[in-house]
This record gives structure tokens, sequence and C-alpha cells, in this order.
């Protein structure tokens, strides 16, 4: 963002000199993180839904996030909060956000056997040239992710919540009473949410009809048979992600089980 860019933000946007706490959710592709983005970011006091792609090194990163979401958007009238998720590991959060005062982050992660086939299928439909159109690929990505996660969660200095990603469509009434409670927002999250300027939209998340629906439809998991399921990347899949799971959860200040 250039110097001009910044100083039109904040003209058009005084506010956002104004200290907001920031909400990270760090998760994974394909791990309900665009629905739980636009309950999050449907509440009046929550600004942003989509992930922002870009990282967090130090203070001034909070407010370029800031400038950057108001070149856009305009920020809501009593709203206290702004939001990101962070899925890939090339976007990096340093310590300094990651223990910040103003930084509230939760974590979730999605079982393989859901997760695999649902980003090889979305890779397959918007970009079929992509490594991860490849399982082995796919599941590669997983892992590190999920790897990262847990050294964040080991730290023991860093305080959130963890959730089990498909609890916010099995069991979303006492998710999302969990998320404001350890939010401290004033009003509960609903499960009704807001079709946004980008939703639905190529590199803003999730770009399904499901999330056209405008709430959370409950339902319930199902067993899967992927033909690759006794391979041993899949094998290593599972591992990984009963391991960093019980770091999570185990490191959480507050978890949501599945």
């Amino acid at each position: 963002m250039s110097y001009v860019q910044a100083l039109k933000s904040a003209i058009r946007s005084p506010s956002i000199l104004c200290t907001k706490k920031h909400v990270f959710l760090l998760s994974h592709m394909r791990a309900n993180t665009s629905l739980v983005g636009h309950v999050l970011g449907s509440h009046p006091q929550i600004n942003g839904y989509y992930e922002m792609h870009i990282g967090y090194y130090s203070e001034r990163s909070l407010l370029r996030q800031k400038m950057l979401y108001c070149q856009h958007h305009s920020l809501k009238k009593h709203s206290n909060y702004m939001f990101d998720k962070l899925l890939h590991n090339e976007h990096h959060i340093s310590d300094i956000i990651l223990e910040h005062p103003n930084t509230l982050l939760i974590m979730g992660i999605r079982a393989p056997e859901y997760t695999i086939p649902s980003i090889v299928s979305l890779y397959k439909k918007a970009h079929p040239e992509h490594e991860f159109t490849q399982p082995q690929k796919a599941a590669a990505y997983y892992c590190q992710r999920l790897n990262l996660l847990a050294k964040i969660a080991l730290m023991g200095t860093v305080t959130y919540l963890y959730f089990d990603a498909d609890a916010v469509k099995v069991t979303p009434s006492s998710t999302l009473n969990t998320f404001s409670k350890f939010l401290e927002l004033q009003t509960p999250l609903s499960p009704q949410y807001e079709k946004m300027r980008n939703t639905g939209k190529a590199k803003a998340g999730d770009s399904s009809s499901s999330l056209m629906k405008g709430e959370i439809i409950q339902s319930q998991l199902t067993s899967t048979n992927l033909p690759y399921q006794r391979s041993e990347f899949f094998k290593e899949c599972e591992k990984t992600y009963q391991n960093v799971r019980s770091i999570l959860i185990a490191n959480a200040k507050e978890s949501v089980i599945l």
C-alpha cells in the first residue's frame, strides 16, 4: 500500500486510526472458515469476513490491515473488532501479533477424510492446472499447515479458542455461544449471516452455492470411502490430525469438541 492510498483510507474513514481488537482465525483450507468468517463478519462489532491474504509482522501490520480493508469497505459505526483468517503458512503471523493484548485467536482444524477430497474437488473445478488437484499434494499442504498450528499452540504464551471445524454445522448453537463468550461480544453471534460484497467470489473464500444460503444449515457428518484412504500419505494425514488435534485441545483456553 502506498502512502497516498493510506492517506485516502484515513481520510475516508478517520476511525481507522482508533485502536481495535483483532480476531484471527488460524486454520486451513476447506475447514468451514468462510462460513465462520461470514457469521463473525455479520456481527455489528466485527469488521471483515474473508481472507485478506496478507502477513502480520508487527503492530504496523494491524494498521495496514485496517487501511487495506477500508479501501473497499467502511468500518461499522460501533465496531471494535477486525477479522481476518490465515490458512496458509506463507501468510506469516509473528509472535508479537500472536501475543499482542489486542489479539484474539480462534484455531480450528478438520479431519482429513473430509478436508483432502474437498481441496482436490475445489481445485479441479477452479484451477485444474494446480498441484492441489493431486491428493498427495493437498495432503502435504494439510500436514504442513497443521504442524505449524501445533507449533503455535506449544509456544505456551498464546491464548486461543479451539474448535473442531465441523462443530459449526453439527452443533451450531453451542459453538456460536462459546465463540460469543470467548470474544466477549455484547450480543451473541447468530446462525443467520449477511451475504457480503465478496461472498462467493474466487480468492475470497468458499465459492460454493451453500454459502449463499445466508444461514448455517445444521448437518451431521457422514462416513467417507476414498480411493486413497489406505495409502501411506493419507495415513500420515490421519496421524498428523490426531496428534495436532490433541495438542490444540490440551493448550486451548476453551474448546468446542465433537
